[in-house]
């Protein structure tokens, strides 16, 4: 038998690694430099293991080339490292284990084997037999995919080394820069923490697509990457909305690139201060949609070449395509729905980001609308109340005829994981400049005494 790995099986197990932290970790916790061949694989597999233990997440193709620009040899292993088409599912993922479960099998039956024989030889028939007891036990039960919990005790000093770490891949919070929704739900440092996904509800309309929009300028105006997936709409529609919005510029002119100079003089400086994080958009303009699946390609895709999303955005949670070869019937809508909302919280936990996404509302009477004191509700979630459960936060988007006239609206908080719950925040919108929150104008009225008379009428 072969006691080393070949040379393309190597290649491809580190390409697989690369592409999630899950491979990596099976790969590092099993992955021998004795079954390295080369300088070249060793080195860059020392590189990737070090930055790891220190960092807690792994480095981008970029830096990984930076650290070895004047090693040819390695340069060309990394070459062909990216040169592998991963098959990003999870069928594709357990090929790849399979193959190295097999192979570290391998070495285990040739040690058990050497120290059987050497035993028996030495006279010692009793030890012999009971190595070969053991070893079959062991050989059994073995898996490298089968423990996958993390020690409390026994890997306590390697996650308090990444906590230590300035750039660990950590807890963080990105707030939606609403301010007094900020300040209900943490003060100084309240929003959406990394691993949370979020979902707001609202009427056809209302305006959701523009609150993502503001939650994406917010985010990268803070210095988060950030990926919008545009689902309905073409990509221009997008990204004039989020050009009007950042520039200050009115929508209406956007559209046919008249920006005026003062604008476009403040929009130069932003440009080079926010280009390093930015936010990349992406639409479909296609029969099919984007599936769950092509979401997360993309996704990793900036990430490999760009660095850490902080951010994503679905506009809208609907639109998305589940690509899990079942055909939904219009009575098997709500379980389509759930199951994209699970989705959305295990996009949030994979990339350790903040999730947004938006929900259309059922059918709700005009007259109930234009009620002040009504909100919308989990109770009004269109196909399926139960996709409400693996979301840590659901808002609403409440207005009035009136208050659209006067650019006032209600948001309610129907629900926060972490924190108090069931409460309305008022804000004052500007649309024409595809400003979701005009933080000027809020800050400029007395909401208590602004409720109080709407309470009287």
């Amino acid at each position: 038998m072969e006691d080393r790995l070949s040379g393309n099986f190597i290649t491809e197990l580190i390409a697989y690694a690369l592409s999630s932290k899950t491979l990596f970790e099976i790969v590092n916790a099993n992955l021998k430099f004795a079954y390295l061949q080369d300088e070249p694989q060793k080195r860059l597999w020392k590189f990737l293991t070090n930055e790891y233990r220190k960092r807690g997440l792994l480095p981008t193709h970029g830096q990984i080339q930076q650290q070895f620009i004047n090693d040819d040899r390695t340069l060309e292993f990394i070459a062909n490292v990216y040169d592998v088409e991963v098959t990003d599912t999870p069928e594709g993922q357990q090929s790849i284990v399979g193959t190295f479960e097999a192979y570290l099998k391998q070495m285990m039956f040739l040690d058990s084997n050497e120290r059987i024989v050497n035993a028996y030889n030495s006279g010692d028939k009793q030890r012999a037999y009971d190595l070969f007891v053991s070893s079959v036990d062991k050989f059994s039960r073995f898996s490298i995919t089968s423990d996958a919990s993390s020690r409390v005790f026994g890997d306590f000093k390697q996650r308090q080394a990444q906590r230590l770490s300035a750039d660990y891949n950590s807890t963080f919070v990105i707030p939606t820069c609403i301010d007094e929704l900020d300040w209900r739900i943490g003060c100084e440092r309240g929003g959406a923490e990394s691993g949370e996904c979020w979902l707001w509800l609202g009427d056809s309309g209302m305006g959701k697509s523009q609150l993502l929009i503001h939650l994406g300028i917010s985010a990268s105006r803070l210095h988060h990457r950030v990926v919008h997936f545009q689902l309905e709409g073409t990509r221009k529609q997008c990204l004039d909305r989020y050009d009007a919005a950042w520039t200050g510029s009115l929508y209406s002119d956007m559209k046919f690139g008249q920006v005026e100079k003062k604008r476009m003089d403040i929009a130069q400086r932003v440009m080079k201060r926010l280009s390093n994080t930015d936010i990349h958009v992406f639409s479909v303009e296609e029969w099919g949609g984007m599936t769950v699946a092509e979401l997360r390609k993309h996704c990793k895709d900036v990430e490999l070449k760009y660095g850490k999303i902080d951010m994503i955005i679905v506009d809208y949670l609907e639109l998305l395509e589940l690509g899990d070869g079942i055909k939904y019937t219009p009575n098997e809508e709500r379980f389509r729905q759930e199951k994209l909302a699970r989705a959305m919280k295990t996009l949030a936990m994979e990339f350790n980001a903040v999730v947004h996404t938006a929900t259309q509302s059922n059918g709700v009477p005009r007259e109930m609308r234009n009620d002040p004191d009504f909100v919308y509700s989990r109770d009004n979630l269109n196909e399926a109340k139960g996709k409400i459960r693996p979301f840590d936060a659901m808002v609403t988007l409440n207005q009035t005829s009136d208050e659209r006239v006067n650019h006032i609206m209600r948001l309610y908080v129907d629900k926060l994981r972490e924190h108090a719950a069931d409460y309305k925040v008022y804000i004052v919108n500007n649309f024409a400049r595809s400003r979701f929150y005009d933080r000027k104008a809020t800050m400029e009225i007395d909401w208590e005494t602004y409720e109080a008379k709407e309470s009287e009428k």
